[in-house]
């Protein structure tokens, strides 16, 4: 099974054991707080679903109706996972303003705080883990699945907080937990969909980047100038394209050997670039030749 495949298994079935347990929790306390914590778990459980689709798609090679690869996917399913989790922290919203207008009973033992407590840490371990493989492998899925798992400690805090002030006689308190849930929900999802939203509509990559691949062409022999410089991503893969200017009257095998140079050149400098486009010019030439490019 391929490394990122069995980190999206595990993450499928660690899902299902905490939305069995949480719900039960929930059941028994009667608390939103945990609730909220077994629908994020819910929620979680879908999006490893959805991060395993995106990465068996992402997996495929290029073919006739993808010329560049499916690696997108990864970054589709990313997206999914965090307009899921942006559509549960408005429902913990909305269930903590109908609580409050039509009131609420929350009932709490010491095994209740010991079992949220356990779970918290199982939560914390999966997230370093998933998280590590997610950078390690270079998926972008299995890292919008490591932040399931992140806000869903961040949110065991909440819940902690929560059934721990309920437990000591202020049961308002859970309601305030569950708020403090939805908001780390909605902060998560902002971010983390914003990251790959900007891929899906070929947003440049880090500048830093950039400045690899222009430098990496410039220091190659023959080449008097780098311009029209520009990239875009496709899951951790860069795909860029530039223009060079070279000496005139360089023989066109002497270019083509120079363009070849520069892509060898810029993959060894930047490891993901999975491609290199390189037009190459004579240093004097009709300006108006640059428009295309420069546009």
């Amino acid at each position: 099974m391929h490394p990122k495949l069995r980190v999206a298994v595990l993450s499928i079935g660690s899902n299902a054991g905490l939305v069995v347990v949480e719900l039960t929790l929930a059941w028994y306390t009667g608390s939103l707080a945990v609730l909220a914590d077994a629908f994020h778990s819910s929620v979680d459980l879908t999006g490893s679903l959805v991060a395993l689709s995106g990465i068996l798609l992402a997996l495929r090679g290029a073919d006739a109706n993808h010329r560049y690869g499916y690696s997108r996917y990864e970054n589709a399913a990313a997206l999914v996972q965090m307009v899921l989790i942006a559509i549960i922290g408005v429902t913990v919203i909305e269930e903590a303003v109908r609580r409050l207008l039509e009131g609420f009973t929350v009932r709490v033992s010491l095994v209740a705080l010991v079992a949220v407590l356990a779970t918290l840490v199982f939560d914390v371990a999966l997230f370093r883990y998933i998280s590590r493989k997610g950078s390690v492998l270079g998926s972008s899925a299995l890292e919008a699945d490591a932040y399931h798992f992140g806000t869903d400690a961040v949110g065991k805090v909440g819940v902690l907080f929560g059934i721990g002030m309920a437990y000591l006689g202020y049961p308002v308190m859970d309601i305030v937990g569950a708020l403090l849930i939805a908001g780390v929900f909605l902060l998560t999802a902002f971010r983390m969909g914003r990251k790959n939203l900007q891929v899906l509509v070929d947003a440049s990559p880090p500048a830093d980047v950039l400045d690899h691949v222009r430098r990496a062409a410039q220091n190659v022999s023959g080449v008097a100038e780098v311009h029209s410089l520009r990239g875009r991503m496709s899951g951790r893969l860069v795909f860029v394209d530039l223009a060079v200017h070279v000496t005139p009257g360089t023989t066109l095998e002497s270019a083509h050997g120079i363009a070849h140079t520069i892509e060898r050149a810029v993959r060894h400098e930047v490891p993901n670039v999975a491609e290199v486009v390189v037009h190459v010019e004579p240093a004097r030439h009709e300006p108006a030749l640059d428009e295309t490019h420069s546009a």
